[in-house]
């Protein structure tokens, strides 16, 4: 969830304020963000804002080096039968961020997807989906 100063200072960068930096930032009191929250809303998860976290470009050298053997450069999975198919099985990129990445680092349970926590970090982790999402998302 965005915090209000982190708001603050994308609503005044996009308004074209003069100034180039954003003022600190302070940590919001939690109780106040709550309180402010709509009824039900402080235990809903967020929703991303902009993408997955990641550099997709990163992603792409990521995802070639690792990924492309089962998912294919199409993002097929030759049909799912190597790999996850990204782009004809619309469940696959349906999940959040947080599942996804769980996928990459613990692998998949009764499928072909091994765990990648020993040998990707967290960072090539996000890149490679910031890739997936960006290439192969709708």
């Amino acid at each position: 969830m965005l915090h209000l100063t982190t708001l603050m200072a994308l609503l005044l960068s996009a308004c074209g304020s003069s100034s180039s930096e954003a003022p600190p930032a302070a940590a919001p009191d939690p109780a106040a963000v709550e309180a402010a929250a709509p009824e039900g809303a402080a235990h809903a998860e967020a929703l991303p804002v902009a993408g997955p976290p990641g550099d997709p470009a990163a992603g792409e050298v990521v995802y070639t080096a690792n990924c492309l053997a089962c998912h294919q450069a199409d993002g097929t999975g030759m049909g799912g039968a190597l790999g996850a198919d990204f782009v004809n099985d619309a469940t696959r990129l349906s999940k959040t961020d947080a599942q996804l990445l769980d996928s990459i680092a613990s692998g998949v349970e009764g499928t072909t997807m091994i765990a990648w926590s020993a040998v990707l970090t967290d960072d090539e982790r996000r890149d490679a989906l910031a890739y997936i999402r960006r290439t192969f998302g709708r």
